[in-house]
């Protein structure tokens, strides 16, 4: 009988210079369940936004042919823009849940709209949607904006999201754990806190590291490597974000104990890189 080895998490392609560059394989390449919830997702958003749809795009660990889920990235045309056109926040999650009932394979499925100018910034501030698109996505409908994207620096304002959304996601997690009702949604709400966790401890560090990284493994091994008298808490963060507890109770206990530890080091962060809690730092 042959035995399970987890596949090992990967470090972002870099530049000479040492820029994140685009870690997605072509289209042609991902795997056929992902491909197909991408372009039903696709499929979804121009039945939605019509002639306002530039282009869609496939993120997440699917893009790089590896398991753990995908993200979906709706770009909109210049002059449109979603929640003003649509008065509503529930399209993209209502989406992303019919696709993990569609295509249970998949795993993990995230949706996000940005505007065009979410993506092309003109007051200098740093885009997380251009950042998004430029480290790890591959056009699966409309015209390919990748190659407009140049490669991106690590720096403050990039890690200022994960650290600043910290504390709001931990509460949205909780939040939903409190509403749950079946064993389906308390992992999932679980499974986000857990990466909420990895998330904002990696952000931490990576200025200092200058490497990049979305595989869960990787962000626990460097958050450890520069704090190992949290190793057993961040054990705990990537337990829970790969391997999710169906009991509520037990998942808001996780919640509880991350931010007593978190919250202090990501407010220090804050207060050093981003006293005024902006949502975006100059890039």
């Amino acid at each position: 009988m042959g035995h399970t080895v987890r596949l090992r998490g990967a470090f972002w392609p870099q530049d000479h210079w040492g820029r994140v560059t685009n870690a997605a394989i072509a289209r042609e390449q991902i795997a056929q369940p992902a491909l197909e919830a991408g372009d039903e997702a696709a499929d979804a958003a121009l039945d939605r936004f019509g002639e306002h749809l530039h282009s869609v795009y496939l993120s997440g660990p699917a893009a790089r042919g590896r398991p753990g889920g995908l993200a979906v990235f709706i770009l909109l045309r210049l002059g449109a823009t979603h929640h003003e056109r649509q008065g509503s926040d529930s399209w993209e999650p209502a989406l992303a849940a019919q696709l993990r009932r569609r295509h249970p394979r998949v795993g993990r499925v995230a949706i996000a709209v940005f505007s065009w100018k979410d993506v092309f910034t003109t007051d200098g501030a740093f885009s997380p949607a251009r950042f998004r698109l430029a480290v790890n996505s591959v056009c699966i409908a409309g015209r390919n904006m990748t190659r407009m994207l140049a490669p991106q620096k690590l720096d403050s304002a990039v890690m200022n999201g994960d650290i600043l959304g910290f504390r709001p996601r931990m509460l949205n997690a909780a939040g939903r754990l409190a509403a749950a009702r079946s064993p389906e949604r308390v992992r999932a709400a679980a499974m986000d806190a857990g990466h909420a966790v990895l998330a904002a401890g990696f952000a931490l560090v990576t200025e200092r590291e200058q490497i990049y990284t979305e595989d869960a493994d990787l962000r626990r091994d460097l958050f450890t490597l520069n704090y190992p008298n949290r190793t057993r808490d961040m054990g705990m963060a990537y337990a829970m974000a790969t391997r999710p507890s169906p009991d509520a109770m037990k998942a808001l206990v996780f919640i509880d104990h991350a931010c007593r530890w978190m919250t202090p080091m990501t407010d220090a962060w804050l207060n050093a890189n981003n006293p005024q809690r902006a949502d975006r730092l100059k890039a």
